[in-house]
């Protein structure tokens, strides 16, 4: 009886080994990171995604303030909708060495620069501003790179790995393996869908997976008493696969790169309506939700990851009884990006877009016109007031919820509060490559001398980053990836403008 007890015994610990085995060699294909500048940074919130090999090596500042996780999310009470105001239980010593001009370092969460403290009891009211990568970290590297294949529902819906039925006492004792695929990107979800109003234009976006891509829509429309005016946009977006790279010394950013390729198509159709005399549309920037968003927690710092549109719409008919539309396409597959050494930013990669335009239908006895701007897709990565609103939201939805910072903001707090200055097309503290397709047109209609009609249609690849991402006191780094402007004129002589194609 004792040899096949041997044999049993032996035959479990070799499987037990290479069980270990194979458990360690799992390990070993998944992200890894340190931080020199003190305790390792852990517990990553369960709904974001740290990306395989990202490396996060960095010496913080020494007016950094470093307050973890659980703290925050015990401490925390409530926070402003642009951040600007903190709430907090200053029961934690931490919380209490919050100063004017120390760095909030809230791990997992974002950074903010302290412009001051206000005592109120047990509680500690802290007045923040936008900080910079350089503000927190005095030397390291930042490097991660992943494909975003919006796949993970799928992933995350595939069936947990089971074990041998020879091993069922170490399937209960280690727990269940799920199977880990190159394609999950994550565990939140990243297609967005949006409908509601802002400035009196409607308008209702989705973005969702589509196979190994991505698909978009946008529909909005305006309605005013004489007037309306309706943009869509349709288009499919696929082979992202962002890469950022931060090196830091002295305080001072030596190295950064970012880069994402893009492949993608675009089709935007407008028309324009008069049933009256009309004073025009008003407000024809629209700043709206992004297709797709998601947080990339690179061990303990978040930044956030988006796909976003920008539109730009001046429809000009004067007439009681006036009506228009058109459209164009753009096809476009390359890869887009920015590279800083020291005092000089280059563009990286090469774009090749194909724009068309549609033929412009018009009914209109006076001269008219259309403007259209639309700035898509946008794709960024940014660490600033955005990206620390979206990383609370999801980490500690009590604090977004409580209104108690938005009236201690409205009270001014002493005038530590800023006025917040809008920019409908600039994203605070990002990286980002985007495409913008500009299209205009102008008819003189047919009471005109010679009636003729003028379509410009100009494309443009552009990489950028914010300076404030660096701390930099000059100029947002941008350049030109691809530039294509084409001209139309019908009909097609010389008494209707210049012609030409670049």
């Amino acid at each position: 009886m004792k040899h096949p007890q041997r044999k049993m015994t032996r035959l479990l610990l070799a499987t037990l080994m290479f069980v270990m085995g194979w458990l360690s060699s799992c390990s070993k294909n998944t992200a890894t990171g340190s931080s020199s500048g003190g305790a390792f940074i852990a517990g990553t919130p369960a709904q974001f995604y740290t990306p395989p090999g990202a490396v996060y090596d960095v010496k913080y500042t020494d007016n950094t303030v470093r307050i973890d996780l659980p703290t925050v999310q015990k401490a925390l009470r409530s926070v402003s909708s642009d951040a600007q105001v903190f709430l907090f239980d200053a029961s934690d010593p931490r919380i209490r060495e919050l100063a004017a001009g120390k760095i909030m370092f809230l791990e997992h969460l974002g950074v903010r620069r302290v412009r001051g403290v206000v005592n109120r009891g047990s509680q500690l009211a802290v007045v923040t501003e936008p900080a910079a990568l350089t503000d927190f970290i005095r030397d390291g590297t930042i490097k991660f790179s992943f494909p975003v294949t919006f796949r993970r529902k799928q992933a995350a819906a595939a069936p947990a790995r089971r074990w041998p039925g020879y091993l069922p006492s170490f399937g209960g004792w280690l727990g269940p393996l799920h199977p880990v695929y190159a394609s999950e990107e994550g565990k939140g979800a990243i297609a967005l869908h949006a409908k509601g109003e802002v400035d009196n234009w409607e308008f209702e976006l989705e973005g969702e997976p589509e196979g190994e891509g991505f698909s978009l829509t946008l529909d909005v429309g305006k309605k005013l008493t004489g007037l309306t005016a309706k943009v869509k946009a349709k288009g499919e977006l696929s082979h992202i696969n962002t890469a950022f790279t931060a090196v830091i010394n002295a305080g001072k950013m030596q190295d950064f790169e970012y880069q994402t390729p893009l492949q993608g198509t675009l089709h935007v159709t407008w028309n324009v309506l008069t049933s009256a005399a009309n004073d025009g549309i008003g407000e024809s920037r629209l700043q709206l939700p992004p297709f797709a968003k998601d947080i990339i927690d690179v061990y303990g710092l978040p930044l956030l990851f988006k796909i976003d549109e920008a539109l730009i719409f001046k429809p000009g008919f004067g007439g009681k009884h006036d009506a228009a539309e058109g459209g164009f396409d753009l096809t476009y597959n390359g890869t887009g990006g920015l590279a800083i050494h020291g005092e000089q930013n280059t563009p990286e990669g090469k774009m090749d877009a194909e724009p068309s335009v549609e033929k412009t239908t018009a009914e209109s006895l006076a001269a008219h016109g259309v403007v259209l701007a639309i700035d898509a897709p946008k794709v960024s990565v940014s660490l600033g007031t955005e990206s620390i609103t979206e990383a609370i939201q999801e980490a500690v939805p009590g604090a977004i919820l409580d209104k108690a910072a938005e009236a201690l903001k409205e009270m001014g707090l002493g005038g530590l509060i800023k006025s917040a200055k809008k920019d409908f097309f600039k994203i605070e503290g990002a990286a980002y490559v985007q495409l913008v397709t500009e299209f205009d047109y102008a008819g003189s209609g047919p009471l005109s001398i010679v009636p003729c009609s003028m379509t410009h249609l100009n494309f443009f690849a552009q990489a950028g980053a914010d300076a404030q991402l660096f701390g930099l006191k000059g100029e947002s780094p941008s350049a030109k990836i691809r530039e294509t402007k084409l001209t139309f004129r019908e009909p097609d002589i010389d008494a209707c403008g210049k012609k030409g194609v670049e």
